[in-house]
């Protein structure tokens, strides 16, 4: 669990400017959604962050599983001062993704980890971290940026089928972390990569490929009612998806994907 001198420590070294913990909250991203809407100033970095979250959600009507030792977090992000425009919020999540993916690099010294589009990302096959993005408000240019982290929770505790497809850092290391250390990491590598998408973003492919998960694999997607399948080419310039399917090309801007082989 996090103690007050972590708390400062991520005041002092990351972009937050204030911070609203919960020793038990539903769902991060709700608080955050509901400052939003209810906040007539709102801070350039808020982080929402809950020892315990009772009702976790993933995109769609998924749920996020969390027991102690993971870090649920949110951060109300005014993206203005970022410079970061709303035409560059679909690409966040895959941001976000890519982020939390050079944290695991610092804090377990290189590691296997790969974003599964567009917002779980995977430690050695399996899944270590979701994400979940919301526009807060728009015209006040705030963004809900929600993360769970397995870090200390071992997978083996989950609920069936959870337990045979996810895993905490520390399942992968064997020993227990430091959260405070992860939190600050990933938080600094997540103000880097919004930086770097507010300065241009350069060729966000080149980013993405070498830490797509589904590249060269055959998987199947639920984008609205309609379900695609097709070979994964990696995603475009917008971060769109992009699938050989039977009946020609697919490019995916939203969605779920369902299946991967």
């Amino acid at each position: 669990m996090l103690t007050s001198d972590d708390l400062h420590r991520v005041s002092n070294e990351t972009f937050v400017t204030a911070i609203e913990r919960h020793a038990v909250i539903d769902s991060t991203n709700n608080r955050a959604l509901a400052l939003a809407k209810h906040a007539s100033h709102a801070e350039p970095c808020l982080l929402v962050l809950a020892d315990r979250q009772t009702a976790g959600r993933g995109r769609g009507a998924n749920t996020w599983w969390s027991e102690a030792g993971a870090l649920t977090f949110s951060l109300l992000l005014d993206c203005r001062p970022l410079g970061l425009p709303v035409e560059r919020w679909p690409v966040a999540s895959l941001l976000t993704g890519l982020a939390v993916c050079d944290a695991f690099d610092d804090v377990l010294g290189g590691a296997d980890s790969r974003v599964k589009w567009p917002n779980d990302v995977y430690l050695a096959g399996r899944k270590a971290c979701g994400i979940l993005i919301e526009s807060a408000d728009y015209r006040k240019g705030l963004l809900a940026i929600g993360i769970g982290v397995n870090v200390n929770n071992s997978a083996s505790g989950a609920p069936h089928p959870l337990c045979e497809t996810a895993i905490s850092l520390s399942d992968h290391t064997h020993r227990p972390l430091a959260e405070a250390e992860v939190l600050v990491r990933l938080l600094q590598r997540l103000e880097q990569r919004l930086a770097w998408a507010a300065a241009g973003g350069g060729d966000l492919q080149a980013q993405w490929r070498p830490r797509c998960l589904l590249t060269g694999r055959q998987i199947e997607a639920l984008a609205g009612e309609s379900t695609v399948a097709g070979r994964c080419l990696g995603i475009d310039p917008d971060g769109a998806l992009l699938l050989e399917a039977p009946g020609g090309p697919v490019r995916l801007l939203s969605g779920v994907v369902t299946r991967v082989d």
